[in-house]
């Protein structure tokens, strides 16, 4: 087979894909990162990550025997790193370059123009509007063959943008339901000061700003003054650590409300809880929500982004307008109350999760991929 058609990889052939992430903490994101990697492994293809040195990407994928390139990247206008990676391209050889932060798609969009060869695809997990600066046509306009918009929403928002809609596919982040275990609940309600008849109400998010959680803790204060024996759990690290907890005081909801920071392993948590909330007024998609249906969690989440495409209002979830803190607090309530609708929430969560499977994300990929570089 000649060399050219080698190094373009074929319709079947397994393919070399070099998979960059410039964070450093781990969210939903990065956990997908390494789910696809897995997977696109498990069929044949030769993967290799590049991720920040010290990442919790960087250590969880070399921890699961996958090749880790480590490559302190600075920002997208990091030109340094930009030619570190454009020389790893050279060497590496890859069919498809996979971009997954913004920052990675800069980076890769540069690097790839002093190592040609690689077809770009760029992942898009945020449903942002795209800044409208000079730059913003170079980088969304010319080289990326494919964005994988992870719902809808976030396709439309792209489109709506300006990106060329026969670029923009539609790839919904998936879940390795084989691999997720119950955890010991019981064992969070104790630790929490959980009597058995009372409501632990959860919320796994990073800490940022579009994730709202101050309108939970508004919420929360409205919930604790109708139902004395309902505690709020929030899971994850971020930059609005210090502000919430300052909220939490202001509220009078110490012992009521509490903040665990980030959690290695959270199956025990999901397994804890009493209801689900996610209070973003900008989201994705949300894997959060994916999890909580297949423990089993009623939800109540905000409609915005991707999240009325998983979660069905009234079929198993409430959905409440976003920045809305009165109507989170009602949605919260009439669940503690109706025990039999979570019930019912709780088992169509479980079917609608089903269609979440990281196979079927990988499968849409991997097609991808090969419609890449058949054309």
């Amino acid at each position: 087979m000649p060399s050219s058609l080698k190094r373009r990889g074929c319709l079947g052939d397994p393919l070399r894909v070099l998979q960059v992430d410039t964070a450093t903490t781990w969210r939903g994101g990065e956990a997908q990162v390494l789910l696809l990697s897995q997977g696109l492994k498990s069929r044949g293809h030769q993967v290799g990550i590049v991720a920040q040195p010290g990442s919790r990407l960087a250590e969880r994928a070399r921890g699961e025997g996958l090749p880790v390139y480590p490559l302190r990247m600075r920002g997208e206008g990091d030109l340094w790193a930009a030619f570190q990676l454009g020389r790893l391209i050279r060497r590496f050889q890859p069919h498809i370059l996979h971009l997954h932060t913004s920052h990675a798609h800069t980076l890769g969009w540069l690097a790839a123009m002093l190592s040609p060869g690689p077809k770009l695809v760029v992942s898009r997990r945020v449903d942002f509007h795209l800044r409208r600066t000079p730059f913003k046509g170079f980088k969304y306009g010319s080289g990326v063959k494919r964005y994988l918009a992870v719902s809808r929403r976030i396709g439309d928002v792209l489109i709506e943008d300006g990106v060329e809609p026969e670029k923009v596919e539609v790839v919904y982040s998936g879940l390795d339901l084989t691999r997720l275990k119950m955890g010991d609940g019981d064992k969070w309600r104790r630790e929490l000061g959980m009597g058995p008849d009372g409501f632990l109400v959860g919320n796994v998010a990073s800490l940022a700003p579009h994730k709202a959680q101050t309108y939970l803790l508004q919420a929360a204060k409205e919930v604790v003054g109708s139902f004395p024996k309902v505690k709020f759990v929030i899971v994850g690290g971020g930059e609005l650590e210090g502000r919430l907890k300052k909220e939490i005081k202001a509220l009078s909801l110490q012992g009521k409300v509490i903040l665990t920071g980030f959690q290695r392993d959270i199956a025990p948590l999901y397994s804890a809880l009493d209801l689900f909330i996610l209070s973003s007024y900008l989201e994705g998609l949300c894997t959060s929500l994916l999890e909580a249906m297949f423990y089993g969690v009623p939800i109540v989440a905000t409609r915005t982004g991707g999240i009325p495409e998983i979660v069905k209002d009234g079929v198993n979830g409430w959905l409440v307008p976003p920045r809305d803190a009165e109507a989170l607090a009602r949605a919260i309530k009439g669940l503690l109350i109706d025990r039999e609708l979570a019930r019912r929430f709780s088992t169509q969560g479980k079917i609608m999760v089903r269609k979440f499977g990281i196979q079927e994300t990988v499968r849409k990929t991997e097609e991808v991929y090969q419609k890449v570089l058949k054309g």
